[in-house]
């Protein structure tokens, strides 16, 4: 990712979400990340971004760098991330084909070592990546 410390309103010229009334609690986590800067998004951060549309570009640039760390990650389950990702529209996520075909080519082999909770965690892991790779072809 390239290193940038603009915040992401400087990026990407958005404006604080202010009313007269108390904010929601997505739009105070909405002001608290147009205050970060890239490097300061974290997992839950873009898991959030791709579940409200938010920055869908930039929510894949850096699922991706999460997901060259650890292809199972999550903020609350192991493959939380990658789940998230394959929900996203088809057009949408070939355009990072190529990334995601790099991230997901080993990943079987992963998934058998991987210390799983429970045997059907490890299946519905594999349906994911089988579901991302329909989508990416």
């Amino acid at each position: 990712m390239i290193e940038d410390k603009r915040k992401i309103k400087e990026l990407y010229n958005c404006e604080y979400i202010v009313s007269d009334e108390e904010l929601y609690p997505l739009q105070k986590w909405y002001n608290k990340l147009i205050d970060k800067t890239i490097n300061e998004i974290t997992i839950a951060d873009v898991l959030r971004m791709i579940r409200q549309k938010e920055f869908c570009h930039l929510a894949m640039a850096k699922a991706v760098e999460f997901l060259q760390d650890n292809v199972f990650a999550g903020e609350t389950y192991d493959g939380e991330l990658l789940e998230n990702i394959s929900e996203m529209n088809t057009s949408f996520l070939t355009i990072y084909s190529g990334e995601l075909k790099s991230l997901l080519k080993d990943v079987l082999e992963k998934s058998e070592i991987h210390e799983w909770l429970y045997e059907r965690e490890k299946e519905e892991f594999e349906d994911i990546v089988d579901s991302v790779l329909k989508k990416i072809k």
